[in-house]
């Protein structure tokens, strides 16, 4: 069974993997956007639009598990704190 400081530690790693894929979705939606603003390309606006809430979608998902990382870490803080090991 892992300690809670090798927990802490694991999800540190699960929680950069979340941040990268929530600023690729951030990225992602930039891009589109400038694209769409430089081509103007209204006859496709619906076809953007669809990707966009497909993208925004994986974003909040990728958002809620962000804040079940950030709410086990600060379980486990409290943990560590409590027995001394911060």
């Amino acid at each position: 069974m892992q300690t809670p400081a090798e927990q802490y530690e694991q999800l540190i790693g699960e929680e950069d993997k979340v941040v990268f894929g929530i600023q690729t979705c951030e990225h992602c939606v930039t891009l589109l956007l400038d694209n769409l603003y430089h081509t103007g390309e209204a006859q496709n606006q619906d076809t953007y639009t669809e990707i966009l809430k497909i993208i925004h979608e994986v974003e909040q998902r990728l958002r809620g598990e962000w804040l079940t990382i950030k709410i086990q870490k600060a379980l486990l803080a409290h943990q560590m704190k409590q027995k001394g090991d911060v």
